[in-house]
């Protein structure tokens, strides 16, 4: 082999090795980037919370209880709220398996707006924002978090789970202290006044 070639070969050797390189550190800053658009921890990533946004009337629809009354299985108040809060610390009921209700709402009401003390159905800006809805049940409120940060499909409306979540929020509302209410969500780094999230501010209730 004479010299310009190999020198041609070493040359192309190294352009492949940076190229990988360069694709490798591609890759590890997108699964760092909390704004990334398949980032399971950022819930406005994929949809973003335009006033206008044509994906509203459908998710509003598809969340909407209407003359829906909640099945109970036969299960009492207490035993509802129990197995709601074991479900609400459930992280499989995220499509990603990482995510629970409990990552954001610690202890229950951690990430809670200050409307949350207020009776169902109430406003909620991500349920006005994200689904078109003025206000919102408690159960409504669990089907939307279902969709959106947990990024999965609305539980079936005849589920005990269903009812179980929603009487386990309902129960929680009596120890919400509203002047500890807002603060930056941990479950979207991209909350608070980062330009990369549109949804900034919408915190959930």
């Amino acid at each position: 082999m004479n010299a310009p070639t190999s020198g041609r070969l070493v040359a192309a050797s190294m352009f492949l090795l940076a190229a990988c390189s360069g694709g490798e550190r591609a890759s590890q800053q997108a699964a760092s980037n909390p704004c990334a658009a398949g980032n399971v921890c950022n819930p406005c990533a994929a949809n973003p919370c335009a006033a206008a946004n044509p994906c509203a009337v459908a998710l509003g629809e598809k969340i909407r209880q209407g003359d829906r009354t909640l099945y109970t299985g036969g299960h009492s108040s207490a035993e509802l709220i129990a197995t709601g809060e074991r479900l609400f610390n459930d992280k499989s009921l995220s499509s990603a398996g990482t995510t629970s209700c409990a990552t954001c709402h610690t202890n229950g009401t951690g990430m809670m707006e200050a409307t949350f003390a207020e009776p169902y159905p109430h406003y909620v800006k991500m349920a006005e924002e994200r689904a078109g809805l003025s206000e919102v049940t408690a159960a409504e409120m669990v089907q939307l978090c279902m969709v959106i940060p947990m990024q999965n499909e609305p539980l079936d409306w005849n589920s005990v789970e269903l009812t179980a979540l929603t009487e386990y929020v309902v129960s929680v509302q009596a120890d919400f202290d509203a002047s500890m209410a807002g603060g930056m969500n941990p479950c979207n780094p991209c909350a608070g006044k980062n330009p990369c999230n549109p949804c900034s501010g919408g915190n959930m209730n």
